[in-house]
């Protein structure tokens, strides 16, 4: 998984007064992702003063800037799954093991929801015909739908893995996230417009303790407003009721964050 501890940004400005920044990473320390980001910062103003071309980063190749929240562990005691808090304040599960499976219903379907629902939960049991040794868990979320194989892992970063994604008609953009990132991503809870919720005033990590504070509160603004709704609600299992170890954990944390409460709106 690709989820740094560390977060720094650098900044370098020219003779010119033009100032260029940029965001690097680490797993060792503060200092490390600072020094990264200024040569980062300064390799990216001498190639602008030289004339040459700036580095074009495609969706997902650089690890998500999120602030981790939580650490999920199996029996043996290793991570398998961290809980972060994304760019818009929800957080969400990146498991690199345990099989996520995000389907996005158009906009039209989803003005026709039950009859979309209908059809999509008719692929997934078609599809799991053809699967027979595989446990799914499917889900109603907001905007579509969401799967969780239960009885195997899986590795994102393999064609096989990601194979099986296109096949249940995952969202495509979702698919490059899982390879870059070298993990499987659910959406604990909602997003802030769906719950009445102001967008955050800020993003992780921030510049001082007075932006952090503000944030926090924010943060416990948009809590109560989650509350009021779930992101997901189960609505089959298809195959029997095996679960790998390194998905039990997975499991049980999605469903206490995202599903515990079905008489609740979704969002």
């Amino acid at each position: 998984m690709k989820i740094p501890k560390y977060w720094a940004q650098g900044k370098y400005s020219l003779d010119t007064n033009e100032s260029f920044t940029a965001w690097r990473w680490s797993d060792t320390s503060y200092e490390q992702a600072q020094q990264l980001a200024n040569d980062k910062a300064r390799e990216i103003a001498l190639k602008f003063q030289n004339g040459q071309q700036l580095d074009r980063y495609s969706y997902g190749r650089n690890p998500l800037r999120e602030e981790i929240v939580q650490s999920i562990k199996n029996a043996n005691g290793n991570e398998i799954g961290i809980v972060t808090r994304n760019l818009y304040g929800a957080l969400v599960l990146n498991a690199a093991q345990a099989m996520f499976i995000d389907i996005d219903f158009s906009d039209k379907e989803s003005r026709a929801v039950s009859a979309s629902e209908r059809v999509y939960l008719q692929t997934i049991e078609q599809w799991a015909q053809a699967h027979r040794d595989w446990t799914l868990r499917v889900y109603r979320t907001f905007g579509g739908m969401r799967c969780l194989i239960t009885n195997e892992i899986f590795d994102p970063t393999q064609e096989s893995s990601l194979a099986v994604l296109r096949g249940l008609k995952s969202d495509p953009l979702y698919v490059t996230l899982c390879r870059q990132q070298e993990s499987f991503r659910a959406r604990l809870t909602p997003k802030p417009w769906r719950c009445g919720a102001n967008q955050p005033p800020s993003r992780y990590p921030w510049e001082n303790v007075r932006q952090e504070r503000n944030y926090r509160e924010w943060e416990q603004a948009y809590q109560r407003a989650a509350s009021r709704f779930i992101t997901c609600r189960l609505l089959k299992q298809i195959g029997d009721a095996t679960t790998h170890p390194n998905v039990a954990p997975i499991l049980s944390t999605h469903d206490e964050m995202a599903c515990s409460t079905n008489n609740l709106n979704l969002a």
